[in-house]
């Protein structure tokens, strides 16, 4: 009898440590979160932006884009094409920030640029609002004046194109092609 009771007094020591491990791992794992990190599998964000400015069909050369860091771990680039009807594009890589992943980051700034009032002394906020297919997971697009201002996103990524014309319907399609274009220079891991 007194070997039994002593094998199971050597056991107990391993199984707390067991128990131990299996409570620390699930504490790791709802505190650190790691399902929302890029490196988690079957998780598709982007890493890094476009290194160039693609040529856009009828506009001139952008050259390099300029590589910009907003609060957070919020990556930019902007390109600009000139000529008769000038285009702007500024991409945003968004990575995990705490509970939120990457691709969370960027629906909530997505979401964010819709058209809003701002008050009689700021006016609106040119933003776009008519949901557009095709584009990225979601996308929309709004034309005010001469401007038409293109929000789409692409897993973590947002695209904010601009482009003016004073022929507001070809310059809804050509911003649309544009960004289907930019969209397609963004690699998912």
């Amino acid at each position: 009898m007194t070997e039994a009771v002593a094998g199971r007094r050597r056991r107990w020591p391993v199984w707390g440590a067991a128990l131990a491990v299996v409570v620390l791992g699930a504490a790791f794992a709802v505190l650190d979160r790691p399902w929302l990190s890029p490196w988690w599998p079957g998780r598709h964000e982007a890493v890094a932006l476009p290194a160039v400015c693609p040529p856009l069909p009828g506009l001139p050369a952008a050259g390099a884009p300029a590589r910009v860091t907003g609060p957070g771990d919020v990556e930019g680039a902007d390109c600009v094409w000139g000529g008769s009807s000038p285009v702007e594009a500024q991409f945003s890589l968004f990575r995990r920030a705490g509970n939120r992943s990457g691709t969370g980051e960027a629906e909530a700034e997505a979401a964010s640029r819709v058209t809003r009032y701002l008050g009689p002394k700021a006016g609106f906020a040119l933003g776009a609002d008519t949901p557009v297919g095709g584009i990225g997971d979601e996308a929309r697009i709004s034309a005010h004046g001469s401007l038409v201002v293109l929000v789409a996103r692409k897993s973590n990524v947002v695209l904010v194109v601009n482009g003016t014309s004073p022929g507001r319907g070809e310059t809804e399609a050509a911003v649309t092609g544009y960004a289907r274009t930019l969209l397609d220079l963004v690699r998912l891991s």
